[in-house]
C-alpha cells in the first residue's frame, strides 16, 4: 500500500484468474469515472516488433513464433508459453519489466496533475507474478470463481478448453491472490450478485477514498 494525502486520486488493482470476472469489474468501476488501464492490452502493444520486450520474447522462445507479417503470433506463443509453468515464468521475465517501465511512470504523471482523475483502476491478471504493481497502488480486488466455472466462461468465449486449463495452470491460485488482496470477490452466482458485491465495496472502499 502506498500513503495518500488527501485530495490525490485513488489508485486500485483489480486481479484475477482466466474467466474470473476482472473485466466485468473494470467496466463497472468505468462506469463511475475511473480511467482503466488493461495491462493485458498493454504487454500486447509493448510487443510490437522493434520493442525491448519482442526480442526479448523472440530470443527466449524463437523464431518459430513470429508470423509471416514479422508479428508475434500471439496462438504460437501461447502454445509455448503455457506448456509449463517454468515457460509462463519465461515469459513473464521478459515482458513484466518493460510493463512495469510502461505504467507506473505514468500514474506518477497523473499525480502531478493539477486536476487529478479521483480514480484509476490497472487490471493486473497476474498480480502474484509481478506485485510491484499491488505496491503501487491503494487498494487490491481479486476477484474468485470456481475452476469450472472459470474454464466454462473462457470456452464461452472461443478459447478451446484445453488451452483454458493450460493457462490456469500456469497462473496463480485464488488463495495467492488473496494474500495480495484488501478484499475478494466471489463472482460464482449472478451477474446481478457479482455486481451487487462491486457496488458495496465501491460503498465501503473505493467512495470514501476519491470523495
Amino acid at each position: 500500500m502506498i500513503e495518500r494525502r488527501e485530495c490525490e486520486m485513488l489508485v486500485m488493482t483489480i486481479t484475477g484468474g482466466l474467466g474470473a470476472g476482472k473485466s466485468v469489474a473494470a467496466r463497472f468501476f468505468q462506469e463511475r469515472g475511473a480511467i482503466v488501464f488493461d495491462l493485458d492490452e498493454i504487454a500486447r502493444g509493448l510487443l510490437r516488433p522493434g520493442t525491448e520486450a519482442f526480442a526479448k520474447v523472440v530470443d527466449e522462445f524463437g523464431d518459430a513464433i513470429v508470423g509471416t507479417d514479422g508479428q508475434i503470433d500471439r496462438g504460437r506463443l501461447a502454445a509455448v508459453a503455457f506448456a509449463t509453468p517454468e515457460a509462463a515464468a519465461r515469459l513473464n521475465a521478459a515482458v513484466h519489466p518493460q510493463l512495469y517501465r510502461e505504467v507506473v511512470p505514468g500514474l506518477l504523471d497523473l499525480r502531478l496533475l493539477p486536476s487529478q482523475p479521483p480514480l484509476v483502476v490497472l487490471e493486473v491478471p497476474l498480480l502474484v507474478e509481478a506485485p510491484v504493481f499491488a505496491e503501487a497502488a491503494d487498494a487490491v480486488l481479486a476477484i474468485a470463481a470456481p475452476e469450472q466455472l472459470r474454464i466454462d466462461r473462457a470456452v464461452a468465449a472461443g478459447m478451446p478448453e484445453a488451452d483454458a486449463r493450460a493457462r490456469m495452470a500456469c497462473q496463480a491460485t485464488d488463495d495467492e491472490r488473496a494474500r495480495l488482496a484488501d478484499r475478494v470477490i466471489v463472482n460464482g452466482a449472478t451477474l446481478e450478485r457479482f455486481e451487487a458485491e462491486l457496488a458495496r465495496f465501491w460503498d465501503e472502499v473505493v467512495a470514501p477514498g476519491v470523495a
